[in-house]
């Protein structure tokens, strides 16, 4: 999967208002969000990012009211298989820059006369397999240091949405759209995906969600179903058909069964690896007594090929040496009577 692409969609996602409505009310959590006027949700482009950075970060930024203030909420997407351990710092600077920005330019942030600029929001979203690991607050990354020293590191704090932290219990009974994506991408099983489909379809149908139903859409097609399903190609004629969530539920239907079929038959082959490993483990334990451990890395690491063989070797086999690859290191391998 291209980052670039997978950054595009997820953007263009929550480049609509539901996503972030449906994002603060059930991801954030705090009290205050229930003084937000969402009717108020307004794009801001983030022009204070400079080009060079700009490829480092995927943001959204969106301006709403909060009571009788302003809030600016900033989406910081990250696709990528690690933890960035610098996140503090980046999103720092991303803050000041946005504040820098507001202070240098009123008119065009529509300011008032306040002395005070408005709160901001940071938000992180990551997506990679790793649990994220990084400091959420830039403080954490600096040391201490004797005296006063400590009050005069800076303070600025991200929020962490750690997308496979969640469970699919903890996300089927929202509706809700960032829910539903992420239960989409969490998914393994074909059949999760089309009961999120039509849960999709149900409090999306109005024609004011037509924008985001086509980006939810396009990530599943371009994005989503090539990562799950790289061996499945999806005829193009289908494709072109697809014109909606409703085509996309469709086609899924059509080819569930397919899909399905490869699902359960992986897991078989799975199972049956695991079965014919067990088994040969267990005649290594009983011939031979405790294995080296130089013996269960190979066995950690082999293929099931390599089980396949050993099963064949091992009832006829009189020493450890006849199985498996002595390491320079090691010494002579004991012989064991038939």
């Amino acid at each position: 999967m291209d980052k670039d692409d997978h950054d595009a969609a997820y953007k263009c996602m929550f480049s609509y208002p539901r996503a972030v409505e449906d994002l603060l009310r059930d991801f954030v959590g705090d009290e205050w969000v229930e003084k937000v006027d969402f009717s108020s949700l307004e794009r801001i482009n983030g022009s204070f990012i400079d080009d060079k950075r700009r490829r480092r970060i995927t943001d959204v930024i969106w301006k709403v009211r909060l009571a009788d203030q302003d809030l600016y909420i900033c989406l910081i997407l990250e696709f990528q298989s690690k933890t960035d351990p610098t996140m503090a710092l980046r999103v720092g600077c991303y803050v000041l820059n946005l504040y820098l920005d507001l202070y240098k330019n009123p008119k065009q942030y529509k300011l008032t006369d306040s002395s005070k600029l408005p709160p901001v929001l940071p938000i992180v979203m990551y997506n990679g397999a790793p649990r994220w690991s990084a400091p959420l607050e830039v403080d954490e990354m600096i040391d201490v240091g004797p005296g006063r020293l400590p009050d005069f590191r800076p303070h600025m704090r991200y929020m962490l949405l750690d997308q496979g932290t969640y469970q699919e219990q903890d996300l089927m009974g929202l509706e809700n759209v960032v829910a539903d994506i992420f239960r989409l991408e969490n998914a393994e099983n074909p059949e999760v995906w089309r009961s999120v489909l039509r849960k999709l379809l149900r409090y999306l149908a109005g024609p004011e969600h037509d924008g985001l139903r086509n980006a939810i859409k396009a990530w599943i097609i371009n994005i989503l179903i090539p990562a799950k399903f790289p061996q499945f190609k999806w005829p193009s004629a289908q494709l072109e058909e697809a014109g909606d969530l409703q085509g996309v539920e469709a086609m899924l239907k059509m080819n569930l069964d397919l899909w399905g079929q490869q699902y359960v038959q992986e897991g078989l082959e799975k199972g049956l690896e695991q079965g014919q490993a067990n088994t040969v483990h267990r005649q290594l334990l009983r011939k031979f007594g405790p294995l080296p451990d130089w013996v269960e890395k190979q066995l950690s690491d082999a293929t099931s090929e390599q089980w396949e063989e050993w099963g064949d070797q091992v009832l006829s086999a009189s020493s450890i040496g006849e199985m498996f690859k002595q390491p320079e290191d090691q010494s002579a391998f004991p012989t064991f009577p038939q």
